[in-house]
């Protein structure tokens, strides 16, 4: 009897974790936000630990005081990155002045035609989560500044900007989107 019900032990705690390793893993995106006021180390951890309370953060790269900016590992389906603006935001500053994070992005053929008016007219629709600003139109440089945060208690998941609809409305072809390349600047 012995015999039997010992490898039925086994299987019944090895196959379960079978199927967990079988499971679909998280999905990863890595994002560059570009931060001001980070002045010392202690800001970077303060930021770092800000970050880090957000689920499914996994990994903040190249935050201190001489870069400027941060690489964040996260899941796009449980955090947006409107929220990890907001964290870098809510992190307690070290010297007065909040930590604000932005994102830069480049719309290739922004100039051309009627392209301009056609961008700008998504980025209308987008302006109670995020202010974009021109920098360079024949270059079609951005800088994407974040609104705060409005929680949707009721809805799961990604809370407020989320980079995905903003950059299908971009690059999907007509009559979805405006079929431009849409290019996020990264420092990885």
């Amino acid at each position: 009897m012995k015999t039997i019900l010992l490898p039925l032990l086994l299987a019944a705690l090895v196959l379960p974790v079978r199927a967990a390793d079988k499971a679909k893993p998280a999905a990863k995106a890595t994002a560059t936000f570009y931060i001001t006021e980070v002045k010392c180390s202690s800001c970077a951890s303060s930021i770092d630990e800000s970050l880090r309370k957000l689920p499914s953060v996994t990994k903040i790269d190249d935050l201190s005081e001489n870069t400027g900016f941060a690489v964040i590992t996260f899941d796009p389906a449980v955090v947006s990155h409107h929220q990890l603006a907001q964290a870098v935001f809510a992190a307690a500053p070290v010297h007065g002045d909040p930590y604000v994070a932005t994102l830069k992005f480049t719309i290739a053929d922004y100039a051309k035609g009627d392209n301009a008016a056609k961008v700008d007219a998504v980025i209308a629709k987008h302006k109670s989560n995020v202010r974009i600003e021109l920098k360079n139109k024949a270059k079609g440089e951005f800088l994407l500044s974040f609104e705060p945060l409005r929680v949707d208690g009721a809805k799961k998941g990604p809370q407020g900007w989320t980079l995905e609809s903003f950059r299908s409305a971009i690059q999907e072809p007509a009559p979805t989107g405006l079929g431009l390349t849409l290019a996020v600047k990264s420092e990885n």
